[in-house]
């Protein structure tokens, strides 16, 4: 009689068990999976900064080549000597 009530209980507690560990499972498979893609996400962030400072390099470097080929030979010595960078005769 005791026999019967133990068994139900033994197999209830396996089952148990069997679930809490399958359910631990899956918690620490979905954490290295978070991890993973918090990786790769701060990667892609970084490529992302990268790109950005690269494309406003470019847009500034274009600017200064606009500037300077719309400059004059005589405009270009003025702010020169305005900014007194320029050697003058001493």
């Amino acid at each position: 009689m005791i026999v019967e009530k133990i068994i139900p209980l033994a197999l209830l507690a396996g089952s148990l068990a069997s679930f809490v560990g399958y359910k631990s499972w899956q918690v620490a498979k979905a954490r290295k999976e978070n991890e993973k893609l918090n990786e790769q996400n701060h990667q892609l962030q970084t490529e992302k900064a990268v790109a950005e400072a690269q494309v406003k390099n470019y847009e500034v470097r274009k600017q200064h080549e606009e500037n300077i080929s719309s400059s004059s030979r005589d405009s270009i010595l003025d702010q020169l000597q305005q900014n007194g960078d320029l050697r003058g005769n001493e």
